[in-house]
């Protein structure tokens, strides 16, 4: 449940931003000369794209964010997977944190960049058979220190650790359905497994990771990329996490670093 929180209260908080920027809007003319020295950019952002026979709108909005957060639990898409039924859940997280209060005051919270919204149809053009096909809710960009304690995880996913090894669902057998990173194929040893994933950095100095978004659906889809960010994989049927741009795990197989508040705070 703690997942389906987050998910409603950065939906909250567009809907509240959106009408408090409404609330403020005084429209009056200005003169040549002031509008010369006047730049800006829309806080919320509305794009239509059509691909491979599906159609997606995706909402965007235009803010920064800083979260320290964590949540405890989370344990969702339970439905029976034959070929690999993991844990029993597309995701199932013992913790996920937001920060970490070990290292310096920047380390305490993420930042978030744009989030967004974006639903995907079939046959939109046919009000007879239009069908919503599912949605996904994500960052354009992130950076900060990440909590991670998960048993399995369905998605499109690879760590970096300090030694220049990595663990990628692209070496899944199942093609990270329910991925627990034990099997990395034939002949191919992994260099570690999802449960050694306790702290993760996101983004390096070329800039934040670009690529995070969850997916709920009723199939496969291949979603587009908006401009600067890298492509993804297709997201499978249920539900999907797609994470792979600028991620370094920190030790793994340390414990999972605090995230407590600040004294005083």
């Amino acid at each position: 449940m703690g997942a389906l929180k987050m998910l409603r209260h950065l939906l909250a908080a567009l809907l509240v931003l959106s009408s408090a920027s409404a609330a403020r809007a005084q429209g009056a003319p200005l003169p040549d000369y002031e509008l010369s020295r006047v730049w800006g950019q829309a806080m919320v952002e509305v794009t239509n794209t059509s691909v491979n026979g599906y159609d997606f709108s995706r909402v965007t909005l235009n803010a920064d964010i800083k979260l320290s957060a964590n949540f405890s639990n989370i344990r969702l898409g339970e439905y029976n997977v034959a070929a690999n039924n993991g844990a029993g859940a597309d995701f199932a997280i013992n913790r996920l944190q937001f920060g970490r209060s070990d290292l310096d005051d920047a380390a305490r919270t993420v930042a978030l960049s744009n989030p967004y919204l974006e639903l995907v149809y079939r046959n939109a053009g046919n009000a007879s058979t239009r069908e919503v096909i599912g949605m996904r809710l994500g960052f354009e960009g992130i950076s900060g220190h990440i909590g991670l304690a998960a048993h399995s995880i369905s998605g499109s996913l690879a760590f970096t650790d300090t030694l220049g090894r990595t663990l990628d669902t692209n070496q899944d057998p199942q093609g990270g359905k329910r991925w627990d990173g034990t099997n990395c194929g034939a002949g191919n040893t992994c260099p570690f497994n999802l449960a050694n994933v306790s702290a993760i950095q996101a983004g390096d100095s070329n800039g934040p990771s670009r690529d995070f978004f969850i997916s709920i659906l009723k199939q496969s889809v291949q979603y587009p990329s908006a401009a600067g960010q890298p492509p993804s994989s297709a997201a499978m049927q249920g539900l999907w996490l797609n994470w792979r741009d600028r991620l370094l795990a920190l030790n793994p197989g340390a414990a999972l670093p605090p995230n407590l508040p600040k004294p005083g705070g």
